[in-house]
């Protein structure tokens, strides 16, 4: 083979090889990878107990402060709501809540499907204990995190949110169409820009 043949071959090896890096770093990945607000095995379980209301008017909820926000548990299974408003949550939003597994996450807004009188609170007076940073809280088929300061985590299995104080990120089955809308990607960290479905293998605590 002459030189200039040689050189050739070499130049095209090189541009192959090239080509695969740059394909491999830019490809989408193959599927959800487990955000680590909801990889349990880093979290300490908690106790339920202090977090449930007693009181009558509150119909068996529990509930729980993180910094700025107010998670309650129930009514029913796989029901859980948080109050507070992310920077990136429409005006007017007062929380949002996931029903049962089947539909949300929703917001709570004056004018949305769950408007202004959706309880998110206690009714009783009952003062919601704290759960602390790297704790981990399960009732009733739902599980909450509180990964950083100020930052809360909640799954019902194939439904989710995560509130911080810059954004939310909202996990819903792929072609549901009962949730409301993520912020743009560039509001969210790289980690939780492609998708909105949590892993296929992940299953909370009952």
């Amino acid at each position: 083979m002459s030189v200039l043949r040689r050189t050739a071959a070499a130049f095209l090896v090189a541009a192959s090889f090239t080509t695969l890096g740059v394909g491999a770093a830019t490809a989408a990945p193959s599927g959800p990878s487990l955000p680590v607000e909801f990889d349990l095995a880093r979290y300490q379980p908690v106790n339920p107990t202090k977090y449930r209301s007693l009181a009558y008017s509150d119909n068996g909820r529990s509930f729980f402060t993180a910094g700025q926000w107010l998670c309650s548990f129930g009514p029913s299974y796989r029901y859980v709501s948080c109050k507070g408003t992310p920077a990136t949550a429409p005006p007017g939003t007062q929380g949002a809540i996931i029903t049962g597994d089947q539909q949300g996450p929703w917001w709570v807004t004056p004018k949305g499907i769950f408007g202004p009188d959706t309880q998110l609170t206690p009714t009783s007076g009952f003062r919601p204990p704290t759960l602390g940073v790297g704790k981990r809280l399960t009732v009733g088929g739902t599980t909450c995190t509180v990964p950083r300061p100020n930052v809360v985590a909640c799954t019902t299995g194939a439904r989710a949110i995560i509130f911080t104080r810059a954004w939310h990120k909202f996990f819903y089955p792929s072609g549901d169409t009962a949730h409301n809308a993520n912020p743009a990607p560039r509001y969210l960290p790289p980690r939780l820009r492609y998708w909105n479905q949590l892993p296929l293998s992940f299953s909370p605590p009952k």
